[in-house]
């Protein structure tokens, strides 16, 4: 078993990906990279195995973040496994850190850095009323939330939470597995170590996306918090459907508001503007999986066809 395994989801973001790997072959040379791709209809998969042939590539149905990462954690082999986007540029001693943590206390479940932008600047994670952004990022702290850009945990935390929920196809499903690391009784701790993160290399400008992260908000309200208070976001949602779906000037957008006022008029959180597996929460191993090579094999027959269609 290797010690630490890097699950990187990716869709038609080559690119940044290309960074993100070199990145990683210079900062972890010895960790296991896993990169699960979307289809993605750019060549990103091509890319990784004629650049990168070190890391391994499974080829999904894009059914979002969640469901690619899952796959990414499935097949790894670490005792220690990092949840990375596709284009965050990892650094060697934040992976250290955030490592020797889980090591040594076992009552943290896991571990995030400072994320900031190329220029430096601090990223304001879960908005602008999370006061903690505007709080000095300088010292190790336990935190409420952790961004899924690049999370750290073990093993045997994930056999315990279990897997990211697959119905979340596009954020909030970060938020919903840190809440349900709480709920089973770990602490989740931010280092002072900044990390790079581009953001937004695989979520075009849609309001197909705004649409998603309502959507996921309302169905992360109802699972964790009292039904009063998830039916107080519920009615404003509507609300704020209603509103803008009047006085929106983008007709894209408008019928965006209206679908939003819908689902939250009759509570169809479930009904995603994209494809999902139709998987919930569901347990994932503790131990390394023993079906990889039939995964391996799977995906290079799948590979294999697609080269010989191009």
């Amino acid at each position: 078993m290797v010690n630490l395994s890097v699950a990187v989801p990716s869709y038609n973001g080559k690119t940044v990906l290309s960074r993100a790997l070199a990145n990683l072959r210079r900062e972890l040379p010895d960790a296991e990279v896993i990169v699960i791709d979307g289809h993605s209809g750019d060549g990103s998969a091509r890319m990784v195995r004629e650049q990168f042939p070190e890391v391994r590539l499974f080829e999904f149905t894009n059914f979002g973040w969640g469901h690619a990462t899952n796959r990414g954690l499935s097949a790894a082999t670490g005792r220690y496994l990092l949840m990375l986007n596709s284009d965050v540029f990892m650094t060697a001693k934040a992976a250290e850190e955030m490592q020797r943590r889980l090591e040594l206390d076992p009552t943290v479940g896991a571990v995030g850095p400072v994320l900031v932008d190329e220029d430096g600047r601090r990223e304001r994670v879960f908005g602008k009323v999370n006061l903690r952004n505007y709080v000095p990022a300088n010292k190790r702290e336990r935190v409420g939330l952790l961004s899924g850009a690049c999370l750290m945990t073990r093993r045997d935390v994930l056999a315990d939470v279990g897997a990211i929920d697959e119905r979340f196809h596009f954020y909030n499903d970060d938020t919903d597995w840190c809440l349900r690391v709480r709920r089973a009784g770990y602490a989740l701790e931010r280092v002072p170590l900044r990390v790079v993160h581009v953001g937004g290399a695989s979520t075009p400008a849609s309001p197909l996306y705004t649409l998603e992260a309502h959507r996921g908000f309302l169905f992360m309200m109802s699972k964790h918090f009292p039904q009063p208070f998830s039916e107080f976001f519920r009615r404003a949602m509507w609300m704020r459907g209603a509103v803008y779906k009047r006085f929106d000037l983008r007709p894209e957008h408008r019928d965006m508001w209206s679908r939003l006022q819908s689902l939250a008029m009759h509570g169809d959180y479930l009904n995603s503007p994209f494809p999902l597996s139709g998987r919930g929460e569901t347990p994932i191993s503790g131990t390394a999986p023993a079906q990889v090579a039939d995964l391996e094999r799977l995906c290079g027959a799948v590979v294999e066809a697609r080269d010989g269609a191009e």
